[in-house]
């Protein structure tokens, strides 16, 4: 489980991501998850990145 720094580190990385790198288009992104080695994974769409956030703060609350 994440705790509250973790979770904030991630929300925020989300949030960067979603304002600075999916308006870019997907080459952008998959520069980034190649870097993570996650090449071929296909990026998040800006809903499906907002859907996520909720999921883990949710999570995060019923634990």
């Amino acid at each position: 489980m994440l705790d509250t720094r973790e979770l904030a580190t991630i929300l925020a990385a989300l949030l960067f991501w979603s304002e600075e790198i999916t308006p870019s288009g997907n080459n952008t992104a998959r520069h980034y998850l190649k870097s993570v080695r996650m090449a071929g994974i296909e990026p998040l769409t800006l809903v499906e990145i907002k859907r996520l956030c909720t999921r883990l703060r949710r999570s995060h609350r019923s634990s």
